[in-house]
């Protein structure tokens, strides 16, 4: 499905939506708890509905009242299981260390550009420790019991095996020691992973470059915090978004400190809403190691206002939805901005404009949506190919899109 934004200046005010990180994690911890649980989570996106659903198919009992989720464990898993994942990365590496801890047989099935994203750290680790794992085209087999709870595995690929392995060993109550071989990358992740499940009753411990967890889950009625990632798109077109939390250990949070490098203040006391009220910083230096998936929305952002930008430690981008690299840096020529790309980062400077043109999201739902944003600032409409994405991680954009003023046709 492709979409038609016309050039429109975005206004008013909208809620945040649930935080995707913090529901994902919630939703193993009750899951796999002793006792009942209740969550309560207001954005159904593609990607929460995967975990919920390999909940249910490892024999766990939903049921739905209006935002508020009963999450009933079951007395015994099943003991074997058919799992689609659909194109979340977050349920793939979260459910396959649990299904080894659990012992349980099970045929996962990915989507989408989620079969050539990179699981080889799993590949590598869990047959050490007696689980058996293959993949074949689009599915992936595992079996047997997880065993020596004792890790080590690169923490530089992705945060999302490391918190597998800590929601592995807190499923059944095993003590876990995991060791980092290499320097951590997406640390809030792992953070985020931790709050959590100490808020379900598993104590975690961090040393120098490794962690121990020990204890059991337990049910507990938890309100999923609303997401800073989603939040910076509406942001970053001067609505007021509201409910965020100030104190959240988010990470994308971090992208705030380059608003207000390109002069943007926050106008809202008990929110958020940016206006340009200062001089950009003369250059700015965008760090995407712990923020990779703000990095579509920042370079939008620095093309109407900034001057002299360089996006540094670029490297995990090629491990996103889409080479983010490739991407980020072609919507930003369609835009009208000419960027040097290096091994390691890529530059450009703002122009306060952007041109009318057409972008592809390569079906990466970041893309779509900061696209979208950057037809506001635009001399005429953006076509954006594939931009249903977007209901990975927010069902509802285009709904709320309009909502603030936003025109968009399907084409």
């Amino acid at each position: 499905m492709n979409r038609l934004i016309e050039n429109k200046k975005l206004k008013g005010e909208i809620p945040g939506i649930t935080s995707k990180s913090y529901a994902h994690r919630a939703i193993f911890c009750a899951g796999l708890a002793k006792g009942n649980s209740i969550l309560e989570i207001d954005n159904l996106s593609k990607d929460i509905e995967a975990s919920l659903n390999s909940m249910e198919a490892l024999g766990v009992k939903l049921e739905r009242d209006g935002n508020k989720f009963l999450i009933s464990p079951p007395e015994e898993f099943n003991k074997r299981a058919r799992i689609d994942v659909g194109e979340s990365g977050t349920t793939l590496r979260f459910i396959l260390p649990i299904l080894g801890a659990l012992g349980i047989e099970a045929e996962v099935i990915r989507r989408g550009s989620l079969v050539g994203r990179t699981n080889s750290v799993y590949f590598d680790l869990l047959p050490k420790h007696g689980v058996s794992i293959r993949e074949d085209k689009e599915k992936i087999f595992i079996s047997g019991k997880l065993k020596n709870y004792n890790f080590e595995l690169p923490g530089n690929i992705s945060s999302q095996f490391i918190s597998g392995l800590m929601l592995a060993s807190g499923g059944v109550g095993e003590v876990c020691e995991i060791k980092l071989t290499t320097e951590r990358e997406s640390k809030p992740y792992i953070d985020m992973t931790i709050e959590v499940m100490e808020k379900f009753g598993v104590k975690l411990e961090e040393s120098n470059n490794s962690y121990s967890c020990s204890g059991s889950f337990i049910g507990q009625d938890y309100l999923v915090e609303k997401d800073w990632s989603n939040a910076l798109f509406f942001l970053a077109s001067g609505v007021e978004v509201k409910g965020l939390n100030k104190d959240s250990i988010q990470g994308d949070k971090e992208a705030l400190k380059y608003f207000y490098q390109l002069g943007l203040e926050n106008i809202s006391k008990d929110s958020y809403k940016f206006i340009k009220k200062n001089e950009a910083k003369d250059k700015i230096i965008i760090d995407a190691k712990n923020i990779p998936d703000t990095i579509p929305i920042l370079s939008v952002i620095c093309g109407i206002y900034g001057n002299e930008i360089e996006v540094v430690n670029i490297e995990r981008l090629k491990l996103k939805e889409s080479d983010r690299i490739k991407s980020t840096v072609e919507m930003l020529e369609r835009l009208g901005i000419r960027v040097s790309l290096k091994d390691e980062s890529f530059s450009f400077n703002g122009i306060g404009e952007f041109n009318s043109c057409e972008i592809d999201s390569y079906n990466d739902h970041r893309i779509a949506m900061s696209a979208t944003i950057a037809a506001g600032f635009a001399k005429g409409p953006i076509k954006i190919l594939d931009s249903e994405c977007v209901e990975k991680s927010y069902k509802d954009f285009y709904k709320d899109l309009e909502s603030l003023g936003g025109e968009n046709h399907v084409i």
